[in-house]
């Protein structure tokens, strides 16, 4: 018989993980010149929600779906023709300025709590993670959860 963790057990063994076992590492960025209309092409190719943006090597941003859907949702009460409308809202935006440039990080080293915690205190869904200044990933709240359900089976 598989022995099931408690409730309890479940968070003391969350709380000793590092978030370098749950980011992903070699994450896709977008520099603050490019359209949104190229981060909405990733966002569907690649079924990704957040993006950092890098100018120089350094972490300047992050984009999110939810930024992308909060620059057309005005466009979308008043247009006839909702997709042409974002299509050339899309076009004419660049990451830059729409992306949220007080960004939010966390090191490699640093417990998988803390990184939830951040995301809760800040209402973030993802946050960067550096390593010596530089990114080396991102942890999600998908990240977390879907390691608490591995650790609940």
């Amino acid at each position: 018989m598989v022995a099931k963790f408690s409730f309890e057990q479940n968070i003391s063994v969350m709380k000793a993980k590092k978030v370098e076992e749950l980011m992903v590492r070699h994450v896709k960025t977008v520099t603050p010149d490019q359209s949104v209309s190229d981060v909405r092409s990733i966002f569907e190719e690649e079924h990704f929600r957040h993006l950092p943006v890098v100018e120089f090597g350094q972490l300047v941003g992050i984009i999110s779906r939810t930024d992308l859907m909060r620059i057309t949702y005005g466009a979308q009460l008043a247009a006839g023709s909702i997709e042409a409308v974002n299509e050339l809202i899309y076009e004419s935006t660049q990451v830059g300025e729409v992306m949220t440039k007080e960004v939010k990080t966390i090191e490699t080293g640093a417990l998988a709590s803390e990184a939830a915690r951040i995301m809760l205190k800040y209402q973030l869904n993802a946050v960067p993670v550096m390593e010596d200044e530089e990114l080396v990933g991102l942890i999600t709240s998908s990240d977390i959860l879907h390691a608490y359900i591995e650790m609940s089976h």
